[in-house]
């Protein structure tokens, strides 16, 4: 059906008139702006916040951790109230041979049964390294009508120190490994070629077509970095394999504890209270939350009507950029735009830094001449430092919907 008032007018009396139903294509003077319409989603908030540290001339960065330990220790196996050894277990981020060098002979150790309601302090008599087995004696027990109780492995065995007698002899150091933390290079590469003919044709709007493709590629190896930075995963160059280097999700995936949740799909103040505290427990407190803005969002939901932009305004707001946890941390919170909504992370960023291959963080080249064209490649090879991923100083969602 056609609405009849959309008809265009034809005069009978006269003749039709020329309209612009009439134009022959192209024939007429187009009004082409000059000002490109771009849309280039570029925002790099996570290495604009960890920066870049020295240049490296090798093929890979390492850095050396050491970990004093958590302060406690597990048991491999449940202890029957009637023993008087147990064997020590990984605690924290430890294994167990390390975790076992918290304590020596004459430490005094003290735990709590949840399920018995006792407590109990625990001398150590002696450390057998070769089998993590710990020779002790109970030294009180209050809660209890004996002086044994039984140890779970989830229980936590608190040391409490090593105190010793008037004229004391001197015993064993027990000095922890250092180990090597490392990140390979990895090698982005973006070309650009232009034809003879098109480098002269002048373009509405962008001027020059090599200069704006230049551009365009740069702006898209940044974003890029960011994020094999945060998503990435490692994988060994080969002659047959491009390397890539371990991204945040690379080095925290696979971990485990209270600063890794990967079973949280609602991110709730609970939760994040959790990861944060983890990450707080071992030593970080400068902490920033990066997260699809669905996932920053939820700050502001959580209670509205405490958000006040003053202390003494009484409107109420509906954004926020940062939020006090429970453990008395103040985290930043910094939407990303357009990436994946399943991740969020609590990241410590002065524990981070992208390091470049010396000399080229950055490369842009124009190629020799091999026909009627031009070719530019921009090259960047780097990695990323990340200390304390192995200490649980940062923290990750990996499931939230």
């Amino acid at each position: 059906m056609a609405i009849t008032a959309w008809a265009a007018s034809a005069a009978t009396d006269r003749g039709a008139p020329q309209s612009t139903l009439d134009i022959v294509s192209n024939t007429d003077k187009r009004d082409v702006s000059d000002m490109l319409d771009l849309l280039a989603i570029m925002e790099t908030p996570v290495i604009d916040d960890i920066g870049w540290g020295s240049e490296s001339a090798a093929t890979s960065i390492e850095w050396i951790t050491e970990d004093l330990g958590p302060g406690y220790i597990h048991l491999s196996v449940v202890m029957g109230s009637a023993a008087v050894s147990f064997v020590v277990a990984s605690a924290g981020t430890l294994e167990s041979a390390e975790a076992l060098k918290q304590i020596t002979e004459g430490t005094v150790m003290y735990h709590y049964s949840s399920t018995d309601g006792e407590h109990n302090l625990i001398g150590v008599e002696s450390v057998t390294t070769a089998t993590g087995t710990v020779i002790f004696e109970v030294l009180c027990c209050i809660g209890a009508l004996t002086d044994k109780t039984s140890i779970v492995v989830a229980d936590k065995i608190w040391v409490l120190g090593s105190p010793v007698n008037t004229g004391s002899l001197p015993r064993q150091g027990k000095p922890r490994d250092r180990a090597l933390a490392s990140n390979t290079m990895m090698i982005l590469r973006k070309d650009v070629q232009i034809t003879g003919s098109m480098k002269a044709t002048d373009m509405y709007a962008i001027g020059k077509e090599d200069q704006h493709q230049i551009l365009m590629r740069l702006k898209e190896m940044q974003r890029d970095r960011e994020m094999l930075t945060l998503y990435g995963d490692g994988l060994a160059r080969s002659t047959t394999v491009a390397g890539l280097m371990k991204g945040v999700f690379g080095f925290l995936g696979g971990q485990s504890g209270d600063h890794i949740d990967t079973s949280t799909t609602t991110l709730t103040e609970t939760a994040l209270n959790n990861v944060v505290g983890g990450c707080w427990d071992n030593g970080s407190d400068h902490l920033t939350f990066y997260g699809h803005r669905d996932q920053c969002a939820k700050f502001s939901q959580w209670d509205k009507n405490r958000i006040r932009m003053s202390p003494r305004d009484g409107r109420g707001g509906g954004f926020i950029n940062k939020y006090m946890t429970e453990v008395g941390v103040e985290i930043d919170i910094v939407p990303l735009r357009r990436r994946p909504k399943n991740f969020a992370f609590v990241l410590d960023t002065s524990k981070m830094r992208l390091r470049a291959k010396k000399g080229r963080k950055l490369v842009m080249e124009k190629l020799g001449k091999s026909g009627d064209f031009d070719d530019w490649q921009i090259i960047s090879e780097f990695s990323l430092e990340m200390r304390g991923y192995n200490q649980g100083q940062h923290g990750i969602f990996t499931k939230l919907s």
